[in-house]
């Protein structure tokens, strides 16, 4: 199964938690995820796991 988001990016009562962002993930690769406190990595991988929905941009699973 292969991810792909493509300028995804959150804004929560005019705070921006993700900045535009695109990112491809593939299959049997291993990514990890990495940043300060308050970065946006849990609000990035809500949007990943389908548990919010970004403001902006699309998911893509398989294509």
């Amino acid at each position: 199964m292969s991810l792909e988001l493509q300028q995804i990016s959150t804004i929560v009562d005019g705070h921006t938690h993700i900045y535009p962002l695109d990112m491809v993930l593939k299959p049997n690769s291993l990514t990890v995820l990495l940043g300060a406190t308050q970065a946006g990595k849990t609000s990035l991988m809500r949007v990943m796991a389908g548990l919010d929905k970004p403001s902006k941009g699309s998911l893509l699973f398989d294509g």
